[in-house]
């Protein structure tokens, strides 16, 4: 993967999931962003194939992460050489009066080629992007728009 190519992917995402965001949050959103890196949060237990490297050791307990990052800070991060991770899901996790917080859940096994990356028929290759957690049983129509804290807790480090 060329770093450029995933510096611009990551933009894109980043793009993409604010406005997708806000049609379903009621919660002020800031357009700046920051990132919290979740790492290895696939499965791989199965034989590596092709090129394919896993980083078990930066695994992290339950629920934390890495950052808040700039999108620099994840690109150094995540790219290796080329390598990348095979996805990177996108959403909203939190925000304050300056910053919108993405949650970056990203497969534990990296690769540098492009074809065994995920997602390619969104256009931005590993990352894919999704909605904020949607409360039980609700719908745009019916509900309207949510809390972004429905559940009731806001996450731990976020001012």
């Amino acid at each position: 993967m060329n770093k450029d190519i995933f510096r611009r992917n990551l933009i894109t995402a980043t793009e993409r999931v604010m406005p997708f965001s806000r049609e379903y949050v009621k919660n002020p959103l800031p357009d700046n962003c920051r990132y919290l890196v979740f790492p290895n949060q696939s499965y791989d237990g199965n034989p590596l194939v092709s090129d394919e490297q896993i980083f078990p050791d930066e695994s992290l307990p339950q629920g934390e992460y890495l950052g808040p990052f700039e999108s620099h800070d994840v690109i150094k991060y995540l790219w290796r050489d080329g390598k990348v991770p095979e996805w990177v899901n996108v959403t909203i996790y939190s925000y304050d009066k300056q910053h919108t917080y993405l949650e970056l859940r990203c497969c534990g096994r990296f690769t540098a080629t492009d074809e065994a990356l995920y997602h390619s028929v969104e256009g931005i290759p590993p990352f894919h992007v999704l909605g904020p957690h949607l409360p039980p049983n609700w719908k745009l129509e019916a509900n309207g728009k949510f809390d972004l804290y429905w559940h009731g807790r806001k996450p731990k480090g976020i001012s």
